[in-house]
Order: C-alpha cells, then sequence, then structure tokens
C-alpha cells in the first residue's frame, strides 16, 4: 500500500471541515449529532472524490483518505474504521490500555483509538446528546443505549470500571436477509429451512436459547421476518436492537427503561407484556426472558397469541426449560412449582439452541445452531425434549429419528402447514 501523502490528507480535512461549518452555522445547534454520521461520511466521499479526479498522481489510495477524514472529522477518531467494516460484530475499548476488535469468531487487538479517557468520554456524549434517558456523568456513571443503526452501546466510567469501558456491540438488520443467508454464513444447514419455515406458518410457540453472544437476537430478528403480512406483532425487548418495526407492516416496538437518578420512572419487561396484551398482537416477540415476566408470556402464548418467540439465557439445550419454570416462579402470582411445569411443558413447542462451535481447523468459535428439539412432556418432574437435529462433534447436523415422531400436538400444527414427514429430509440420521 503506498503512503498517503499529508498534503492530500490535508486538503481534504480542510474542505470538510469548511462546509461542516457552514451547516453547522445554519443550525440551532451547532454540533456534530450521531444521526449526522451517514451525511458526513458522504460529504467526505464527495470531496474525496473531486480532489482524486484534479490528483495527477494515481498512487495515492484515496479510500484510506476517505477514513483518515472522516476520522478526524468525528468524535469517532480511528474507530470509524471498524464501524464501518461490515463484518465488525463488536468493539471493545479497555481504557487507555487496550482495544479489541471481534470479527469471524475471532479476536484481534487493534491500535487504541484514543490517547487519554476523555477523548473516550467525547465519544459516547457524542453519541448520548440529545437522548433524554440516556447519559454518563458521575452521577450515572453507566449507561446502555442503542444506537441510530441497531447497534448497541454500553459505557462505564472509572470508578465504578477500572479501566474505563466501552463496548460497542452491532446488531446490523440488513447483515443477513433471511434462513438462507443464515445457512451460507454457517449458522444452520439447509435442510432446516423448510422445518423453521413451517414452524414459524404452523404458529408454534418458539424458544430461542443459548449463551451471551450466540446469534440469538439475529436468529430471532429472521424468524420474524417470517410472519404474515396480515398479522400485528409487537416487540418488548429492555434495549431496543430488533427493530421489527421497520421492516413489518404491522408491528410496534415496545422498550424498557431504567429507573432515573432517584429511582422512579423505570418500565419493565413485565409491564411492558401487560401492555402488549392492551394492542390486540396476534404474535409477541419477547427480546429476553430473564425475570417474572415469563409468566406472563406465557399466560399470552396460552391467551390467543400463539406463535409468539422469545429469547432466554441458558447453558445448554437441557437447562432451557428449567430455567424458564424457575423464571416464572419469581412471579408472585405463580401457582405451585407442577403448575408452572405443566404450563411451560403444554405450551412452548420448539427449542432452538444456539451456541458457539470450534472453527474448521481449530480456529476461532464460530456460531452454530447446536440443536433443534420439540418439547414433550415431563419425565422425571423435568421438562422432556425431544432432540430433532443435534451438530455433532465432527462439525455437521444430524437427525435424531424422523419427524413422524415429533409429538401430536407439535405434528397436529405443522401438518396444518406441510407435510410433516418430509420437512427433515437430507440429513444424514
Amino acid at each position: 500500500m503506498i503512503a498517503v501523502e499529508a498534503p492530500v490528507d490535508e486538503r481534504v480535512r480542510v474542505r470538510v471541515e469548511a462546509l461542516l461549518a457552514e451547516e453547522l452555522m445554519s443550525r440551532e445547534r451547532t454540533r456534530l449529532r450521531v444521526e449526522d454520521q451517514q451525511w458526513v461520511y458522504e460529504l467526505v466521499g464527495r470531496v474525496v472524490a473531486e480532489e482524486r479526479s484534479r490528483e495527477a498522481d494515481t498512487r495515492t489510495d484515496w479510500e484510506l483518505v476517505w477514513r483518515r477524514v472522516f476520522a478526524a472529522v468525528t468524535p469517532l477518531g480511528p474507530l470509524a474504521e471498524h464501524l464501518a467494516d461490515p463484518d465488525v460484530e463488536e468493539v471493545r475499548i479497555n481504557g487507555t490500555r487496550a482495544c479489541f476488535v471481534f470479527s469471524g469468531g475471532r479476536r484481534h487487538e487493534v491500535e487504541l483509538p484514543f490517547a487519554d479517557e476523555g477523548g473516550l468520554v467525547e465519544l459516547v456524549h457524542w453519541y448520548t446528546d440529545g437522548t433524554p434517558t440516556a447519559r454518563l456523568d458521575r452521577a450515572s456513571p453507566m449507561v446502555t443505549m442503542t444506537l441510530p443503526e441497531g447497534s448497541r452501546l454500553h459505557a462505564a466510567l472509572s470508578p465504578p470500571a477500572r479501566p474505563m469501558s466501552v463496548t460497542i456491540r452491532r446488531h446490523l438488520p440488513a447483515r443477513f436477509a433471511d434462513l438462507r443467508a443464515l445457512a451460507r454464513s454457517g449458522f444452520l444447514p439447509v435442510q432446516l429451512i423448510a422445518f423453521l419455515e413451517a414452524a414459524i406458518a404452523a404458529r408454534l410457540n418458539v424458544l430461542v436459547a443459548g449463551g451471551a453472544g450466540a446469534g440469538k437476537t439475529t436468529f430471532m430478528r429472521i424468524l420474524a421476518r417470517l410472519f404474515g403480512e396480515d398479522e400485528r406483532i409487537v416487540t418488548i425487548e429492555d434495549q431496543a436492537e430488533l427493530h421489527l418495526w421497520r421492516e413489518l407492516p404491522d408491528c410496534i416496538s415496545l422498550e424498557g427503561r431504567p429507573p432515573n437518578t432517584e429511582g422512579k420512572g423505570a418500565i419493565t419487561i413485565q409491564m411492558l407484556v401487560h401492555e402488549a396484551l392492551r394492542m390486540s398482537p396476534d404474535r409477541i416477540v419477547i427480546g429476553e426472558v430473564r425475570g417474572a415476566e415469563a409468566l406472563d408470556l406465557l399466560d399470552a402464548m396460552n391467551t390467543g397469541h400463539p406463535g409468539s418467540i422469545c429469547t432466554i439465557h441458558a447453558d445448554s439445550p437441557r437447562d432451557t426449560l428449567p430455567r424458564l419454570v424457575r423464571l416464572a416462579l419469581r412471579n408472585a402470582q405463580a401457582p405451585r412449582p407442577e403448575a408452572v411445569l405443566l404450563e411451560v411443558v403444554s405450551t412452548v413447542d420448539v427449542v432452538l439452541y444456539a451456541g458457539f462451535a470450534r472453527g474448521a481447523g481449530g480456529g476461532g468459535r464460530e456460531r452454530r445452531l447446536l440443536s433443534v428439539g420439540c418439547v414433550a412432556g415431563a419425565s422425571d418432574g423435568r421438562p422432556a425434549v425431544q432432540e430433532l437435529v443435534t451438530f455433532g462433534d465432527d462439525g455437521g447436523w444430524h437427525r435424531l429419528g424422523s419427524a413422524a415422531a415429533m409429538p401430536e400436538r407439535v405434528r397436529h400444527k405443522l401438518s396444518r402447514v406441510a407435510d410433516v414427514a418430509s420437512l427433515l429430509d437430507g440429513f444424514d440420521a
């Protein structure tokens, strides 16, 4: 790569800064906002294109000029290059000690974007500026917010964090368009697509489980894109990441809110589930079930909202339903444990468990759909899951038994929309 001469960068930067100043002078607020990120990026591109047409030296790396100038005129600094890369899944900044990006299932250490924590604080303030529910200062030393393009930002000042921490977890809705795109990425086998499409069409109640960062939100978003256009959907999240209201014709997004500095004003997921039931939804989608709202979700699935989906953290496929039972029992209105267990096994139809598997050649961890199972009643006081497909140690997916052996309740629902016997054709037993 040919090094970029400083005069070229300087010439482009000076022109861009002049155009930015002209635009900002026409506003009431003379600061760049996070919503300006896209048009600033395009502005730099236009100036670069004009300079390129005048430049006789063809050795100049104009892509590098574009990135450097954009980084110089926004608070993003060197982070701009990583956040513009569609393959980057997460950025972690540990104060002035280290910075890591996650891409392709691997962690890569990169150059520190800021020489002091003041630059990090300015970056977070740029994101929170104008957002009444998100702030970062000594009174509120931690903040979590959703960025305009769908990523999630978490920041913690030092102290209580040592060193100051900024984590940007990216959720780009356009990254995977459908189940086939997920199959091409290696997350799931193409042979499973017909079953998943039938499960949504048949309005099975689906639980997407797995550990942190396993791809649950992305997977659930793609499944939700299979909902019928005539259906009303209500999504419920602690932190908005699905953004289905932008894609589905009749969709309302409800978002929780933490308490203010006085400990008031909190909006919990349980409160939002109650509100959702007043909105006449056909299906309810919960970004993550983590507390007493689990019982309310089960009631909703049983009272006119079949085909709902939620995610849940779990250490293994076997632990998924017992964890749902434990969460439901936190509800003050919960009946006896035996009754909650019965409601879980009679309501949840399918459990999809996502996790990590070692990549080819022993490389980095790669996201995989590790298990697909149907809920088949209870055994010895525990929910029983009949596993249909599993990801084996050989790096491939295998069918366990035939589709015809599914629990009667699941098979009956699926039979309305598909030939159940052929849904899992193509797998090696």
